[in-house]
């Protein structure tokens, strides 16, 4: 594996992890790493929600704003990242998103693109796909 490869592979846990964070807010961390999550993401970022629709940043900061301790009980596990390509740092990976919550497991499989060529990390593009059970 390359470097690109694993700095965006160990990214998709780190980002999963504040987003879980966020969603839960346990112990009050979630506001705390609101502004290192938001700024993950490229400020061209693009996203495909399970339903289909477009949205960029502004509406993924107000998803995440609004969601903030809205779901305490949240665990989310990722499993199965596969990289797809890599052109000088910009890497496609893919990778299944489990929501774990109340009993209850949701299944999603995504495909992001994470910029992986400076310090900081950046998100690019997600696809998000549900998988029905």
């Amino acid at each position: 594996m390359n470097k690109a490869i694993m700095l965006a592979s160990e990214n998709i846990y780190t980002l999963h992890k504040w987003i879980q964070q966020v969603f839960t807010d346990k112990n009050g961390k979630g506001l705390e790493v609101m502004e290192e999550l938001i700024s993950s993401f490229d400020p061209e970022f693009t996203m495909i929600t399970q339903q289909g629709k477009v949205i960029g940043v502004p509406e993924v900061k107000q998803l995440f704003t609004s969601s903030l301790g809205k779901r305490p009980k949240l665990e989310i596990i990722i499993e199965d990242i596969v990289p797809i390509f890599d052109d000088k740092g910009i890497v496609t990976i893919r990778y299944c998103e489990i929501h774990h919550e109340c009993h209850q497991y949701k299944k999603r499989i995504s495909t992001a693109i994470i910029d992986t060529s400076s310090e900081k990390l950046r998100w690019l593009y997600l696809h998000e796909t549900p998988i029905s059970e």
